[in-house]
């Protein structure tokens, strides 16, 4: 029986953690996502057009986005290579690559 007891109470507390912790990873990036804004692709640090230009010469810049991450400004720029691939590439102020992901 007490075996039993003990199984109840450690489902009900896994269950509740994994919802509670569902929820801030939800409301986590619903943060950042209102944080984010859009900017002119001119409007890009120069270090950041100069990474676009060495690194992904072959895509061209469509939007751009500005956000604070971590207490950081940080820019996302969607590039399109022929318009066939699209890539999203988060960079910090410098134009280094924090980040790459297909869309």
């Amino acid at each position: 029986m007490r075996k039993l007891s003990y199984l109840i109470v450690f489902v009900t507390l896994s269950l509740t953690s994994t919802v509670f912790a569902q929820d801030v990873v939800e409301a986590t990036a619903e943060t950042i996502q209102q944080e984010k804004s859009e900017i002119q692709v001119g409007e890009l640090p120069e270090a950041i057009t100069n990474a676009i230009t060495s690194e992904f010469s072959n895509y061209t810049a469509g939007k751009a986005f500005k956000s604070i991450l971590d207490g950081q400004e940080v820019y996302y720029v969607q590039l399109t290579k022929d318009d066939t691939a699209s890539i999203e590439v988060l960079f910090n102020n410098a134009g280094k690559i924090i980040e790459q992901k297909d869309l």
